[in-house]
């Protein structure tokens, strides 16, 4: 019942965004007032009933209402609370429902806020944008045409040929798929709404551009647009970070950027925004640029489209890991990028004839010309990353399965473009407040660049850089750091309003800057035998048995229980356990390494890095493990550090692969376990001897026999001749968990024959089980024989990748900067537009 409800929610709220369409046209067509409001008020009422339908959803997530298909596929009953309300956006039709919200909101923002002529088209171009992205959750069969994917499907609609649903149309699953592991993130919760703002965002200077084309005001459009395209960019820089930061994190590659298309979907629109705030200045300050303002505002948003398409449509399934699941949306998709690309091509050159013309062209050394070739460089940095984004699509032109450029691509295309948007950020901020000509600006920027070339010369010294690739790269930061502070602290004894510029392009120099040195300087930490391995192998020392140069290098560290290491001969590093309480996610192990300086000096610390199974890809006979690193951060440098393997993982593995019963590592440590009775004969089971006050380790175990205690009567069989329990530790030396057993030994007479009764006592928690056997009277020591433990004395150990990255924390007080002046900016810009209105 409550999703036939939401059904109907949406196909009103797609019927009632049509009507406002329609409305908002006419409208701006005939200027009556009357349809101004009526469609305001259809817009509203699609907003109210998707906000409803946005609320029932949520209903039946928090209710654990499997018989949706939606909740099915991304929440379990054991999820908390705070991951419960993420899987609202965590899967397509959520999303877009987010996206929709939040275009909502904006729209409500502009009917308040913009003036005539602009509000009617640009609240049409807006409800055109949301016709369309209401389509997606519609979910309406229309013949042979389908039309999105509705978020209230039940599974016997989504999978109808299931022999389940087939047998049963009414099956309801006692449990769902549960959310993907590696979203069970504060910053997953955050992330996906703070990136649907910033596309929502980027929908308005698209509108605006639109609208100026429409009532053909070429000019006056960019000073109600400004704010909101630097709010758009806030939005989606700040997404950006957030997905860095939770990448970095929770991803086990080591770093915070990895150029995939997801990624690449707010990072290039962001690009392109950008190039689009720097041309709508040059057009509020000097009358120019309107075409190229005009231009980046609608390729900024087509690029968010475009960017969609391949992430949502399933093209990229095979090039991307975080591509969504193909819904059956492609064509729509296509359809929504081609209309809005050909509504906004299509109106630029049906205006083009119109548009102002530049009398006479701009001098190099002007504002004018300097700050849009600031936004040609960034959009040349953008086009890069979407010619490499959509590469495995251009490459079937010519074979079958193309593959996505490497890594390096990205790199060595944006990195010069980088260094020259850095020199030019400095040279444009000169330029832009005082009219110059070669040898004024050469002699304002005197001291910018002495204090730069001091600077990197410090950094090649201190930093033991030889590669002149990076210390050019090393000089643009530096230049672009202090060049731009010295024009923040002009501008702030002038008018501090006026920093917003000047403010992002300091953040933009300390980006590079950490950029470089987290990612090309980060060192693996290892001992000094590992260290002199790796040496042995580079200069060709080291062969296989078949006589082969090996080349791989180690960069692990292996550490045994309680035995520290040195690493780089400057930590003290040693392996103290791992625990299985507090799983968040069954079968979760929690590794404890603690880090000393070997000079005394600095703090001590200790990571906690995690290991746990995918249960949603492993099987009876194959686990597969996940990892989410721990960090210690500094300001200079973090260490960050992930597990690559242990003992206990090792054993996991093998128990699968022998077909053992122990299946705790697909459960809670509090699962019920097995008897020996019912286990397979490849348990292992061994004897041990102990006297009082002994102790034996095996297999990671420490047992401890401290006397004998009396055996309880109640529980003797009967006609027992002598009975008597041990007082036994069994402790796990990894956890320094401690369980006290005390198994019965008993000598009974039955039949005119003794007969011995020793029955098992289990371990709590673990498919372990101890038998007390027999006694030695003349030495007074016990026999026990344990179940489920391995032979041999096991040494407890751990895999752990390591590394060292410095000034990670400079990469995010770069973005923190490029933030805040964009901040400054948007309320210079709102208060300015606020009271010219």
């Amino acid at each position: 019942m409550i999703g036939t409800i939401g059904n109907i929610l949406i196909y009103v709220a797609f019927a009632t965004s049509i009507f406002a369409g329609i409305g908002y046209f006419l409208y701006s067509s005939r200027n009556d007032e009357r349809l101004y409001r009526i469609s305001n008020w259809l817009f509203g009422i699609k907003g109210a009933l998707i906000i409803a339908a946005s609320g029932l959803l949520l209903y039946l997530i928090l209710n654990h209402q499997f018989q949706y298909y939606y909740v099915y596929n991304y929440t379990s009953s054991d999820l908390q609370l705070k991951y419960l309300i993420s899987a609202l956006w965590g899967g397509q039709e959520g999303s877009f429902m987010v996206w929709i919200l939040c275009s909502f909101f904006i729209g409500l923002g502009l009917m308040k806020w913009t003036e005539k002529p602009y509000r009617g088209p640009v609240l049409f171009f807006l409800t055109l944008t949301q016709i369309f992205l209401i389509s997606m959750i519609a979910g309406v069969s229309i013949g042979d045409l389908q039309l999105g994917a509705s978020p209230f499907r039940t599974l016997a609609q989504e999978m109808p040929n299931a022999p389940f649903i087939q047998a049963n149309p009414d099956f309801v699953p006692s449990e769902g798929k549960g959310l993907n592991d590696l979203l069970k993130s504060p910053w997953m919760m955050i992330h996906p709404p703070v990136l649907f703002l910033g596309f929502a965002m980027m929908t308005i200077p698209y509108c605006f551009a639109m609208a100026a084309l429409w009532k053909e005001k070429y000019n006056e459009w960019v000073h109600p647009a400004m704010p909101w395209t630097l709010g758009a960019n806030v939005a989606l820089l700040t997404a950006i970070f957030l997905g860095g930061y939770w990448a970095y994190v929770t991803l086990s590659f080591g770093g915070y950027w990895a150029w995939d298309p997801v990624e690449n979907a707010s990072f290039v629109p962001w690009l392109l925004g950008t190039a689009g705030i720097h041309t709508m200045v040059i057009q509020k300050k000097s009358s120019t640029s309107q075409k190229a303002s005009i231009v980046f505002a609608i390729l900024a948003y087509v690029a968010i489209v475009y960017e969609t398409f391949l992430t949502r449509s399933g093209i990229l399934a095979d090039s991307s890991v975080h591509s969504f699941v193909d819904l059956g949306l492609y064509n729509q998709l296509l359809a929504f990028m081609f209309v809005v690309t050909a509504v906004g091509i299509g109106m630029l050159i049906y205006r083009y004839k119109d548009l102002p013309r530049q009398n006479k062209e701009s001098k190099l050394l002007s504002r004018e010309f300097m700050t849009f070739a600031g936004a040609m460089v960034l959009f040349l940095i953008g086009f890069v990353i979407i010619i490499g984004t959509s590469s495995p699509i251009i490459g079937r032109l010519f074979e079958a399965n193309p593959t996505p450029p490497e890594i390096s691509f990205y790199n060595e295309w944006t990195m010069p473009l980088a260094i020259l948007a850095a020199f030019m950020t400095v040279i444009g901020q000169f330029l832009f407040w005082k009219r110059q000509d070669a040898e004024s600006l050469a002699r304002d920027l005197t001291w910018p660049v002495i204090i730069s070339c001091v600077l990197t010369l410090a950094t090649m010294m201190l930093g033991n850089v030889r590669n002149f690739y990076y210390l050019l790269y090393i000089l643009a930061g530096w230049f672009a750091l202090v060049g731009n502070g010295f024009m923040m602290v002009r501008m702030m004894f002038k008018n501090p309003k006026l920093i917003g510029g000047a403010l992002t392009h300091v953040g933009f120099g300390v980006l590079l800057l950490g950029i470089l040195a987290s990612s090309a300087y980060n060192g693996t930490l290892l001992d000094l035998s590992t260290r002199n391995y790796n040496e042995a192998i580079a200069a060709g020392k080291v062969t296989d048995d078949e006589g082969i140069p090996v080349r791989q290098k180690v960069n692990f560290l292996e550490l045994k229980l309680n035995e520290p290491k040195v690493v780089n001969g400057k930590y003290k590093v040693t392996y103290e356990g791992y625990t299985l309480a507090n799983q968040e996610r069954p079968g979760q192990q929690q590794y404890k390494i603690k880090f000393e300086p070997v000079d005394g000096n600095g703090r001590q610390f200790t990571l906690y890095p995690e290991v746990y199974p995918m249960l949603s890809s492993s099987s009876a006979n194959r686990i597969e493990w996940s990892v989410d690193p721990d960090v210690y951060t500094t300001f200079m440098s973090d260490i960050y550090m992930y597990v690559a393997g242990s003992s206990y993982v090792e054993q996991k593995n093998e128990q699968v692969k022998n077909n053992s019963p122990d299946n705790s590592n697909m459960q809670p440590a509090s699962a019920s376990q097995t008897t020996p009775d019912q286990q397979s004969d490849s348990t292992q089971v061994q004897t041990i001897s102990l006297g009082r006050g002994e102790s034996l380790n095996m297999g990671g175990y420490q047992f401890d026999f401290s006397d004998y205690t009396p055996a309880d009567p109640e529980s003797l069989p009967d006609s027992t001749l002598i009975a008597v329990r041990a007082d036994l530790d069994v402790i796990h030396r990894a956890t320094g968990v401690r369980d006290t057993l005390n198994p019965l030994f008993a000598i009974y007479k039955k039949d005119g024959k003794s007969w011995t009764y020793a029955p098992p006592m289990q371990v709590p928690g673990r498919d372990m089980f101890v038998q007390f056997t027999s006694v030695d009277p003349s030495t007074g020591k016990i026999e026990l024989k344990v179940h489920g433990i391995e032979g041999e004395p096991q040494d407890e150990w751990v895999l752990i990748v390591a590394e060292e990255k410095p000034f990670v924390s400079v990469v995010w007080l770069g973005t923190f900067i490029l933030m805040a002046g964009f901040s400054v900016s948007i309320f210079r810009h709102w208060d300015r537009d606020r009271k010219k209105n």
